[in-house]
C-alpha cells in the first residue's frame, strides 16, 4: 500500500514518533511510581494514532478525491483544531 502525503499524516507521523521515544523512556528507562503509567498511556495513544493514519489512508486511497482537495480540508480541520486547543486547552473534563 503506497501512502499518500497528506498534512494529517505529517503532523501525526510526527507526534507518532514523540510517543515512542516517550513511552519507551518511561516503560522501560525511567519507570518509577507514575511515569510506568505515562509510558503505558503514551503507547496506547501511539496505537490509536496508528489506526487513525490507517484508516485515513484507506479513505484516501478507496476514494478517489484529488490530493489538492485533501490538503485544503484537512489543512482547514488542522488549523481549527490548534486554534480551539490555543483558546480552550487540552482537558479530559
Amino acid at each position: 500500500m503506497k501512502f499518500k502525503l497528506t498534512p494529517i499524516l505529517i503532523v501525526l507521523s510526527i507526534l507518532e514518533l514523540f510517543l515512542l521515544f516517550m513511552s519507551i523512556n518511561y516503560l522501560f528507562i525511567d519507570n518509577n511510581g507514575g511515569n510506568a503509567l505515562g509510558g503505558t498511556i503514551a503507547f496506547f495513544g501511539l496505537i490509536i494514532f496508528f489506526f487513525i493514519l490507517l484508516i485515513e489512508q484507506l479513505i484516501i486511497i478507496s476514494i478517489k478525491i484529488p490530493i489538492k482537495f485533501i490538503w485544503i480540508i484537512e489543512s482547514i480541520v488542522l488549523l481549527i483544531s490548534i486554534i480551539y486547543v490555543y483558546y480552550n486547552g487540552i482537558s479530559i473534563g
